[in-house]
């Protein structure tokens, strides 16, 4: 993908998860707001997005394989996902929303 109006459509190899990562296999997602600013190319995007990326942050699915660090998933358990809803782990409080914190990065 270079900067610029549109968006491309590739294949690429699956990724390996990390040691702390879940992979998921997607079977719905949706295009958000940000996709559409990504597609136009807009001010807001050229500010933010840097070229090339693979776009969708907006999914639900089943994980199908985790990091061997990973507590409380599991392969086969259904999964959704909203990119700007994280949870961070601070210790020794545990995890705690972030969403604030995660928007203004």
């Amino acid at each position: 993908m270079r900067p610029g109006p549109g968006l491309e459509l590739i294949e690429t190899e699956v990724p390996q998860p990390g040691p702390r990562d879940v992979l998921i296999r997607v079977t719905a997602t949706s295009i958000c707001g940000t996709d559409v600013h990504i597609y136009r190319w807009d001010a807001w995007s050229q500010q933010r997005i840097r070229p090339p990326l693979i776009l969708g942050h907006e999914f639900a699915g089943e994980i199908v394989a985790v990091g061997e660090e990973v507590e409380g998933l599991e392969v086969g358990q259904s999964v959704s996902a909203e990119g700007h809803i994280v949870t961070i782990p601070v210790p020794p409080v545990g995890p705690v929303s972030r969403t604030c914190a995660a928007m203004r990065a």
